[in-house]
């Protein structure tokens, strides 16, 4: 064991005293995403709020007596003619053109479908490359549709009592925020953690392979098999460093991200919950380091590294992808596939229903693929040819 802490602190002491590279593979991360998340929210929350405040404008046809208050309320209302409209429409300088039938009032109030007479048709115009213009149009036909079902309305749907302000919506805000953290952050976190392995491991082996001090290394008295132990272990609390500096700031960033969800703190999590994370992040490190440090060894060159694990993160990139969509799944079998089950348990646990037999499965299971992987990369470190490029 002696052999593989002095492999840890050559690791380290390679590492931190180079004061750009942990800066930027450990800091540097955390800073940017929290700095983009928040700059993106606010941008989202001002965008909302100025969309909110200005009312679509429309030119109106014939507006009947009945729909004038309401109208009036939701738009701004300007006068042309129907030509220049519709021509203003589709230009994009005017939201939404509405034309009414003449005496719309009356017809309805005469319109039977008994006599078979053609029911009044409402022509609403707008600009589908324009969200301003969808906005308005969806705006207006659901208003129409309201004013169109209370002319026969036979029942109601969710139309509150007097008095009721409870609502018929039971979810709380802070189910609403855990629905988000479960969706989002899976998949993000687990390309911050391959993020920080790619910072690191490449230049541990296939840099010095590049180099040439990987042979003064293999040739000293010490098994072969303790060098590429101490190398994983060294790369994964670099890694893990990085990574937890990535989801921190992805984490301090969401409230603003998602500030249209409010409840969102990180007081939602219980301790149990915490470390059911940190456990299932440090197994999952050690996976990603260990397969990155597979394909350095094989590979002559730092470059040669980048290139070849691109497969490698469109995988991790996937795993994460398709935990959104089986974030419901309780199948215990899903916690036997390798990283896919850590962005499932993540997700999991973020949305509030933990799960202890998931997490005892996805950890044990991802440090036997790590012991494997750990073999592997041993039996690669007593490979000549692999070492050498012979």
């Amino acid at each position: 064991m002696k052999t593989v802490f002095t492999i840890i602190k050559k690791e380290f002491s390679r590492f931190f005293k180079d004061t750009r590279l942990w800066f930027t593979a450990i800091l540097l991360p955390g800073l940017l995403i929290f700095a983009m998340y928040t700059a993106i929210g606010g941008i989202i929350n001002k965008v909302t709020e100025d969309e909110a405040a200005v009312k679509p404008v429309a030119v109106i046809e014939y507006l009947p007596a009945s729909q004038k208050d309401a109208f009036a309320a939701l738009f701004e209302l300007k006068e042309e003619s129907a030509e220049a409209a519709v021509e203003a429409v589709k230009s994009g300088k005017l939201d939404v053109f509405i034309s009414f039938p003449q005496d719309f009032d009356e017809a309805i109030a005469q319109y039977s479908p008994s006599l078979g007479t053609p029911a009044p048709n409402v022509r609403i115009y707008y600009n589908s490359a324009q969200t301003k213009s969808m906005a308005a149009f969806s705006a207006a036909s659901a208003m129409l549709s309201k004013y169109e079902d209370a002319l026969a309305n036979k029942f109601d749907i969710n139309r509150p009592a007097q008095g009721d302000e409870a609502g018929f919506d039971l979810a709380d805000a802070q189910s609403t925020a855990k629905t988000i953290l479960s969706t989002v952050v899976p998949m993000v976190l687990l390309m911050l953690l391959f993020s920080g392995c790619m910072a690191v491991a490449p230049e541990a082996i296939a840099g010095e392979k590049e180099r040439g001090t990987i042979a003064t290394l293999l040739v000293t008295p010490v098994k072969r098999s303790h060098i590429a132990i101490g190398k994983i272990a060294s790369l994964s609390v670099i890694a893990l460093l990085s990574g937890l500096s990535s989801a921190l700031g992805l984490i301090f960033s969401l409230p603003k991200l998602a500030g249209s969800a409010g409840g969102m703190s990180l007081a939602m999590y219980g301790f149990g919950d915490y470390m059911a994370i940190l456990a299932v992040v440090l197994s999952t490190v050690l996976i990603l380091v260990t397969l990155i440090s597979i394909i350095s060894a094989y590979s002559k060159s730092v470059k040669e590294a980048s290139g070849l694990v691109v497969p490698l993160m469109i995988v991790v990139m996937l795993c994460g992808l398709f935990s959104m969509f089986a974030g419901g799944a309780t199948s215990i079998g899903l916690f036997f596939i390798p990283v896919f089950n850590s962005a499932l348990l993540i997700s999991t646990v973020l949305s509030g229903a933990i799960s202890a037999a998931g997490i005892a499965v996805t950890v044990c299971v991802n440090v036997a693929f790590t012991a494997l992987l750990v073999f592997v990369l041993a039996l690669m470190f007593n490979s000549e040819k692999i070492m050498f490029n012979r």
